[in-house]
Formats: structure tokens, sequence, C-alpha cells
């Protein structure tokens, strides 16, 4: 059936979902509702309507077939549009995900020691960049839709990288349209459309049944004439408004000749009474005219439910009939419209309910025997030399091996090996399935454990990966895969807060002896998380006289060296620990781009500026010349931190967007405090105070470092609300005795500045003592300009202060060196020329009140204040300017609407009004223009 009928509602709020992504950005439609109800049919008319309103359409159909194999459901969709360079580009990167017979085997499984290989850390987020940029090129000139249906079918691996490339697009003229099956609850689906809903407008529409007007229609449409009522409501009844079983009920009743046209109106021959068609005898009637050889290779079909036509001899095999014959019962199965091509993939039932009901008319016995069948055909070609599909291998063995088939866990295990970067979610179902397989004392258990655990770390899922990690250490033996299982662990308990579990682990390990420095490098960086300073730094010194065994953990301990002594303000040991860790890299790029990445990030959230910002260049320099894309966090976080400190602030808020999506997938929640930590400083000093609320109103962070950070902001922030005592409060609790706490100097200038404001004099006095107390071995630019720029200011001291101006100035912090400028002139009556640079600074980055306090300060001294900028008379009012100057940093619509206590409707109106004025069609557009008039 072609026609198209009784959705119309549900079709216009899909139509009018991509009318609003010019002024949205990405808008996603969620289709649900129970098998057959016309969820394909919506999502199929609306793929037609929109292509021909010119909107570019990628579109993805899953089943369970398409579920095994990882980037299906993404590689499908690309391959739906025409292939421009972006569009090649990131195709050509999910084919990689095709299993090489050459893959890494891990030796703890038992499986032949000579099968290696290496895997590639950087494959996920290379690839999330490239489909973004090709999703991004398809909405450039016009709306774009993105289609996926059967949802619920997806591989988990798209759905993870979905979850990564949607936050990317959020402000693309993009529509995700997507069917999934109602009350179907997929742990993948429900967090990929959670995540979602944080960053987009979503629509969600739950197909109900269809009328009986409807059904009416449909039925007519099968019969080819008009139909009674009697006819019209028993189908109605029988099919309980899903047009799907309407349609096989009609095309039943029709073949066993209960129906009859009498005055040109169908009607039934018997009484309803007399007729036994459910709904899902409905179906299998599809396939009830079928000779039995026929319908044989039918069920045959459903265990494959997707087949090629080179896998005839196998199908004969499985379903127990000449090859000759199969050929002609498959020709008859594609006449009947029970088998359809599916472009390049083989083919597949015409409706999944077919191919679900010839599986369920196979009794579970006779499944299991028929992929038992197919994977040892499978098993025997791959003996032979012939190229098979490992993971297709894999999951015929999955639904057929019996408890203790050590060679199907080989045959899974080996699978989860070659996919665990580029597939790790697939990988680690592989592992869950084996390990079902295996007996509770097997010893291939530890190692399907170890390598479930880290298929899990690799998706980003460290708190999953926790347990068979432990499980693993349970009964690993001492040694390098030991060893590597617990560093894992060590990393997951970490990145999800178990700070204190986590130093156990370590200690324990530690205490078994033969620890690697590695995984002492770890431990001691617990020990600083969790306040233990001195013991921190002891360690360090004998970790950096233990051997390393490799480059790579010469790069990995070094790293965690140079965080520990950074998070202690020890910056000399920190570019120390960086550069040696640079070294130990001993010219593999990989290596040296970790060692790069770790350090900028690192150095960056220091304040150390200028040895961050060569790192960070020196990184970007050898991706742009491998290709490679790994770090992307750590290299997002120092970007976003050196344009904080030097004065890109447009720049930083932008970037906070684009990072937080990569930290909030891979579940870096540490890093990711630190985004928002930035973010809220910036907001409050720009004034944008209803918009830092939202990041306030955040949980404070675990970490000392990153709630060091956050505290920094949080009292500027509550300061600006005019709540000195808790900002003060703040400030006091974060800064501890000893003065080791991560940011104390800039914590306690801050808590000066505040006293200082509320003539608090003698207590920012004492502050001052203490100060110097604490900062007297510090070296960071960051900490040595508060240090002058506060104490010049409670002493009046013009020279100090301008030693403060000079230390930002050869620190290359921006803003700090504007401030203390401004410092300089509220001292210095002489000032003028650093008050004017000051104005300036301020201006430009939106830090309207210090430009005021500024132009104020100027103004006393009879010097000329210079003119703010003003836009342009009679293009933006100032409601429409605001709102614009929010889509601008990064902004989505029901964030602005929440900071300016406005509807997301209201939002819309205002950029609607903003586009036509400024002549635009897209919020990437109009950045475009903002920025080209800041």
């Amino acid at each position: 059936m072609s026609s198209f009928f009784g959705r119309e509602t549900e079709l216009a709020a899909v139509s009018d979902a991509v009318d609003r992504v010019p002024a949205a950005g990405l808008v996603a439609v969620v289709v649900s509702g129970e098998p057959g109800i016309g969820k394909s049919s919506l999502i199929a008319e609306a793929c037609r309507r929109l292509r021909a309103r010119g909107c570019a359409v990628a579109a993805a159909e899953s089943d369970d077939v398409s579920r095994r194999i990882p980037y299906a459901a993404v590689a499908a969709a690309l391959r739906s549009v025409p292939p421009t360079p972006d569009v090649r580009a990131a195709s050509e990167a999910l084919d990689l995900t095709v299993v090489d017979p050459e893959a890494l085997v891990p030796p703890d499984v038992g499986v032949n020691p000579d099968v290696r290989g290496t895997s590639d850390a950087t494959w996920f987020g290379r690839s999330c960049e490239l489909v973004a940029r090709a999703l991004t090129g398809l909405a450039a000139d016009r709306p774009a839709a993105l289609v996926l249906d059967d949802l619920h079918q997806a591989d988990d691996d798209s759905l993870a990288m979905l979850a990564v490339v949607l936050r990317r697009v959020t402000a693309a003229p993009l529509v995700l349209i997507a069917a999934t099956r109602a009350h179907h609850r997929d742990s993948g689906v429900d967090e990929l459309l959670d995540r979602l809903e944080r960053h987009a407008e979503v629509v969600r529409l739950e197909l109900a049944p269809l009328s009986g007007g409807d059904v009416a229609r449909i039925v007519e449409s099968v019969l080819g004439t008009p139909v009674d009522d009697g006819l019209a409501h028993e189908v109605h009844q029988r099919a309980d408004g899903n047009p799907f079983f309407a349609v096989e009920i009609a095309r039943s009743l029709r073949e066993l000749d209960l129906v009859s046209v009498d005055g040109d109106r169908a009607r039934l021959t018997v009484s309803p009474a007399a007729i036994r068609l459910t709904r899902r005898e409905a179906v299998l009637r599809r396939v009830a005219p079928l000779d039995r050889d026929t319908r044989a290779v039918a069920r045959a079909v459903s265990i494959f439910r997707r087949v090629r036509l080179d896998q005839i001899g196998l199908l004969a095999r499985v379903s127990s009939l000449p090859e000759e014959t199969v050929v002609d019962a498959f020709d008859e199965l594609l006449r009947a419209h029970i088998v359809v091509r599916d472009e390049d993939r083989g083919y597949r039932f015409s409706h999944a309910l077919v191919g679900e009901a010839l599986y369920q008319e196979i009794g579970p016995a006779q499944r299991r025997h028929l992929h038992s069948l197919i994977s040892a055909r499978l098993l025997d070609d791959r003996d032979r030399g012939l190229p098979v599909d490992e993971l297709e291998l894999a999951w015929h063995l999955a639904e057929s091996a019996p408890p203790g088939d050590l060679r199907a866990v080989r045959v899974m295990a080996q699978a989860a090996a070659a996919n665990r970067t580029t597939a790790p979610e697939t990988a680690a179902a592989l592992c869950a399935r084996a390990l079902e397989l295996l007996p509770v004392a097997a010893p291939e258990r530890a190692g399907l454990l170890a390598s479930q655990c880290r298929a899990l770390a690799h998706a980003s899922r460290p708190a999953a990966a926790i347990a068979p990690g432990l499980a693993a250490l349970d009964a690993l033996p001492p040694g390098p895969e030991r060893s590597r299982c617990a560093v894992v662990v060590l990393s997951s308990l970490f990145l999800v807060g178990r700070l204190a579990e986590a130093l156990r682990l370590a200690d324990a390990e530690v205490r078994a002896g033969d620890a690697p420095a590695a995984l002492h490098a770890q431990r001691a960086l617990l020990l600083v998380f969790t306040g233990r300073h001195a013991d921190a730094l002891a360690a360090a010194e004998r970790i950096e006289a233990m051997p390393v065994t490799s480059a790579a953990e010469g790069v990995v301990v070094f790293d965690r060296l140079a965080v520990i002594t950074s998070m202690l303000f020890r910056h000399d040991k920190t570019v120390d620990y960086a550069n040696r860790s640079l070294r130990a890299a001993a010219g593999q790029p990989a290596l040296e781009l970790q060692a790069l990445a770790v350090g900028a990030s690192t150095g960056a959230l220091a304040g150390l500026v200028r040895d961050a910002s060569w790192r960070l260049g020196r990184a970007e320099e050898l991706r742009e010349r491998t290709g490679g894309h790994a770090f992307r966090g750590e290299l997002e976080m120092a970007r976003v931190a050196l344009d904080w400190f030097g004065g890109a602030w447009d720049a930083c808020l932008e970037r906070v967007g684009r990072a937080a999506a990569e930290l909030e997938s891979r579940q870096e929640l540490m890093m990711l405090d630190g985004l928002r930590a930035i973010e809220l400083e910036v907001r409050t000093w720009r004034g944008e105070l209803d918009v830092a609320a939202r990041l306030a109103a955040f949980p404070p962070p675990t970490s000392p470092n990153m709630s060091r950070l956050h505290a920094l902001a949080m009292a500027g922030y509550l300061a600006a609300r005019g709540d000195a005592p808790r900002a003060r409060a703040t400030l006091v609790e974060a800064v501890d005795d000893d003065g080791m706490t991560a940011y104390a100097c800039v914590l306690l200038g801050r808590l000066i500045e505040l006293d200082l404001a509320h003539d608090r004099v003698e207590e920012a006095r004492r502050t001052v003592k203490h100060l110097r107390v604490v900062s007297a071995d510090r070296v960071a630019p960051w900490s040595r300009t508060t240090v002058r720029r506060v104490t010049g200011v409670v002493e009046r001291d013009a020279d100090l202060l301008r030693e403060a101006v000079r230390e930002a100035e050869d620190g290359g912090l921006v803003f700090e060196r504007a401030r203390a400028q401004l410092a300089l002139g509220l001292v210095d009556g002489g000032a003028v020329p650093e008050l004017l640079d000051a104005y300036a600074v301020f201006q430009r980055l939106g830090a309207h009140g210090l430009r005021r306090q500024a132009g104020g300060r100027l103004r006393d001294l009879g010097a000329k204040v210079p003119r703010a900028r003003t836009k342009t008379p009679g293009v933006l009012t100032e409601a429409e300017e605001n709102v614009a100057r929010l889509v601008q940093q990064g902004m989505r619509n029901r964030d602005i609407a929440a900071a300016l206590h406005y509807s997301p409707r209201t939002i819309e109106v205002y950029l609607s009004r903003v586009y036509a004025k400024l002549n635009v069609s897209s919020r990437l557009e109009l950045a475009r223009v903002l920025d080209g008039r800041a």
C-alpha cells in the first residue's frame, strides 16, 4: 500500500519543526508507537515532502541485522546523500570499522598469540568531527534533515556517536526525525534523547490508532472499491486501528473469499463471529499461499534477516534444500513482495513484522539449531581461509553456542578486541555474552572481564567499566595485564568521583609489589585529590627515580607528575615534568601529541599562558600533519582557558559550548566543571547575571582543583549579586591554612578585594600578610600578578602596581593586565595612558562594569573618555540585541528564554526579527555578522 492516510496532523508537526530550524537550530522530532502503527510511513512521506522542498535528507533504517554492525545507522545515513568531500571523508572513516582478519586479540583469552595488531584510540573523536562536518555541510545552504527509522534497532555505537555529533551541530538548521517503538526500553536510545533534550528542542509524537474512517480508506485502497460500514468496523476492531494490520487483515479477507462486492460496495460474506483471523495470523497469511519449499526458505531468511545473493548456498544448507530450489523460492519471495531489495546491503523482508512473525513461528530449539548451522558454515569458511564477517559469525555463535563452548568464546573475544577502540559498545556486548557462556571458574574469565572493562572505558562509560574491572582484578595474577587493568579501573573510579575507593585500590596494588611507575603516579595523583599534599610531593620525588619500561609509560608518568605539581602550584616543576613527558615520547607522534595535549591543558588551567600556548600550537600542528584527533578534550580545555586569560572571551564562550559536549560524552566531569567555572567567571564580569545564575545552580565540583576554581567564580558571582557574606564565606572555606590549596593566591586576592569593597581594611591587611607567606615560592604569572595588584591596592603602592602590569603582560594575561592598569590608575593620577588601555580592553571584552569604572576615573582626571561603540541606530532594539548576543555566545533558545525570563516562542519571534533586519538565515550567519560588528 503506497497511500498515506490519517497522519496529517503529525505530518504538519514535522513540517512546523523544519520551518523553525533556521531560527532555533537543531530540532528533533521523535515519532513513537507500536509496531505497524505507521511510523515508517509517516517518516517516508515526510522525507518525500522534504526532498520536494529542496531539503537535503540523510536517511537510515535500522533492523536487528544492522544492530550488529558498528556505526551502521550513521554510515547508512551518509550513504543516502550525494558524496560531497565532507560526506565522503566521514563515510571512509566509518568504513574502517570493518573487521580486519589481522585484528588485535588479547592473549588472556587463549587466542593464537601470533594474531596481533594495533588499535587507533583517536578514531572515535576523529570520526565524530568528520560526521559533524558532513551534517553541517548538508545544512549550509538550506535546512537539512537527518532521518533515523527504527532508532530502537540502531547499533549502540551509532547511538554513542550521535550523542556527541548532535550536540556539536545544535546551531545548524537541521531537523532530526527519528522513529522508535513505544515503551521500548533501550538505555542507549533513552540516553541519546535525554542528552538531546538538554541542548535542543525535542518534539515527541506518539502515534495513536487510526480512526474508523481512516481505516475504511485503507481497506478501500486494498480492495479497490468502497466498503460498507460493517466491513470497515470489523477490520478496524481486529486491527485495533493499526494501519499495517488493517492492510494484512483486508488482504486476508479478500484471499479467503470472505468479502464480495454488492452494489459497488464491498461487504463481508459471513458473520463476524465466523471469522478466525488475528493480527499475527493475518501477517502469516502473507506466506500461507506459498508452497512448502518457499515457506521453508522464508523461515531461513528470518534467521539471517538480511541476505546477499552470494549467500544462497548457505541459505540452501540452512533450509535443507537443493540450491536450485532455493534460487526459485527466493525469486518467488521477491515476486510476492515478501522480500525486497535493500539498496546495496542485500535483501530484507518488506516489513519487520513479517520477519518477526516467521522467526517466532520457528521453535526456540529449531532457531538455535539454524543459528548453529550458519555459524558452523562460517567457521568452516574461515578455517579454509575464506573472508568471513567476524561480527556476523560472533552474533550467530552468541545465539547458538552452548555454555562452555570455548571456541565460541574465543571468536567473540576476537571480535570484541578487534572493535574495542572503533566500536567499544559492540565489543563490550560481545564480552558480556562470552562471559555468559563461560563457567564461573573458567581461567579465561579474568581476561574477558579485563577486555570488557577496557571496552567500556573506551566507550566513555567509566561507571560501567568499574565492576568488570574489579572482578578481573580479583582473578588476574600479577603482571602487565593486571597493571593495565588496574590503571583503567583507577582512572574510571577517578572520573566518577570515587576517590577514596580508588586510593584504597591503588594502595593495595602498590603493597602487592611490582607496581609499575604509571600505577604509582596514578596513586600520587589520588593523594593530591584526597588532600594529602605532602604525601603526594614525597611520592612524586620517589616516582622520578623509578624505571619506566616504555615510552608510553614515561609519558603517562610525567604527565601525572605535571598535574600533581600544578595542583600544588609548584609550577617550575610542572613545566619541567611536562618537558620530560615530551622527551619521553621519543619522537613517536601519538605519544608526543599526548604529552603536548596534557601539558597544554595542565598549564592553561594554571594560567601558564606562554608555556601552554606553544604546547597547544605544536600539538595542533602535529594533529594537522598526522591526521590524528586524539586528546580532543584536553586540547579544547586548553583553548578555552587560554582564550579566557588571553582576552578572547567571545571565542572562549563559543568553545565552551563545543568542548562541553565532548567532555560530557566522555564523562570527563572534572574538566567539564572547569569549563563551567570559566564560563561563570566570564558571564559575571560581563554582567550577564541571569545567564550566570544557570551556571551557579549546578552542584559544586567535588575535585579539589576544580572546586577551588569554581569557588573563585562563585564568589565573584555572589558579590555581583550583592551577597557579600556568602561570597566571603565561599572564599574563606576554599583556602586552607598551609596555602597548598589549588588557586590559593587568586582566592586570597579576591578575598582582599571583597573586604576592601566593604571597608574591611584591617581584614584585608591581615589577608595580605597571609598571602605574602603563601606566595613566597609561587612562580606562575597569574599568582604573581594577583599578589602585586592586591598588595599595591592595599598599600597604594604605584610601583608595585606597575610590576603587576609588567608581570601580567609578560605572562600573556590580557584581562589581568587591564585590571592591574585600572588599579594603577586609581592610585596614580598620572596613569592616564594605562587607564585608556584598560578602558579599551574592558570595552572589547564586554566587562562593562570595569569599563565604566575606568571611564569614571578618566573623567575625574580630566581626560577624554573614548566613546563606547554603539550599534547602528534603528537596526536592533535593545531586547533584540540582547537575544542576538546570547545566540552569538552559543546559547540555546531555551537557555536564553530562562535567562531573559521570556518564553522559548518569544525568543523565536525575536530571532525572526533579527534575521530579517540583519538579512541572515541561520544562527551561524548571525554569529558571523555580530563578530564583524564587534
